[in-house]
């Protein structure tokens, strides 16, 4: 389905009409090779929008959240390999149009050695006329962006592998642990974590809900688990387990904590 954006505020009925389809876009390319791929921006708003269209970097922190860099800045971007058919768009309502993401892989053996990554932003942007003294002129004002997920992984880089560190009581929040854990392998990885307690006193059993989450290569990760606000005080028994997906065994820390 089209990823929809929402913005508070004035424009949030505009916001929810606009779209892109597919926002993850994977290519697995060898040393040479190359290989477009279509995204669709759709205007269902009743109102004229334009888009402009860029590259970023992109890195996930050890809690999930992005951080954005200039394009061709981390080690691990394959932004230089990719091309767009164009950079700005005009949607009339209810129209929608393609643009093409084309990734070349350079001959270079080096750059398909591992996983690479970058993101595509598709951000509206509005034309308004600004008065100054006797002049008019066209000021540009940000408003919403989609992000169009890219990743290339070579068909050579295959190894998945994750590690499961330590269960660690968070610095800032009482009755909350976070599972210190890792992607050691070569590609992406979809994850899941659960908690199980053990009451040491009677043996009653508590299981959290499962926490879903993705890992980039060597990426280290806290999983944070919340304690039911309604879990008896005592000590328990505490085993923390991380799933990475298929063909990968199952990684688990086992600790002793006390609610107070």
């Amino acid at each position: 389905m089209f990823a929809l954006l929402f913005l508070c505020c004035a424009f949030n009925a505009v916001a929810q009409n606009l779209g892109a389809f597919p926002t993850t876009l994977d290519f697995k390319l060898a040393a040479g090779q190359g290989e477009s791929q279509a995204v669709t921006v759709s205007n269902g708003s009743p109102r004229k929008v334009q888009f402009r269209l860029y590259l970023n970097d992109w890195i996930r922190d050890s809690l999930g959240g992005h951080i954005y860099y200039r394009a061709d800045t981390l080690s691990r971007s394959c932004a230089k390999w990719v091309s767009l058919s164009t950079t700005f768009i005009e949607l009339e309502p209810g129209q929608s149009k393609q643009v093409t993401v084309k990734l070349q892989m350079p001959e270079d053996p080096n750059a398909t050695k591992e996983m690479k990554w970058a993101m595509l932003f598709i951000e509206t942007v509005e034309e308004a006329n600004a008065s100054a003294s006797k002049t008019t002129a066209a000021s540009v004002r940000n408003l919403l962006r989609i992000g169009v997920h890219i990743y290339q992984t070579p068909p050579n880089v295959t190894k998945k592998e994750i590690r499961a560190y330590d269960l660690v009581p968070a610095k800032d929040a009482a009755n909350t642990y976070n599972l210190i854990c890792q992607n050691t392998g070569d590609i992406m990885l979809e994850c899941k974590a659960h908690l199980e307690l053990s009451a040491i006193a009677d043996g009653n059993k508590t299981k959290l809900d499962q926490i879903e989450f993705p890992m980039f290569p060597q990426q280290r990760r806290l999983v944070t688990f919340e304690l039911p606000k309604n879990l008896a005080k005592g000590k328990y028994s505490a085993l923390a387990v991380l799933d990475g997906g298929e063909d990968i065994s199952l990684e688990a820390v086992e600790s002793e904590i006390e609610v107070k």
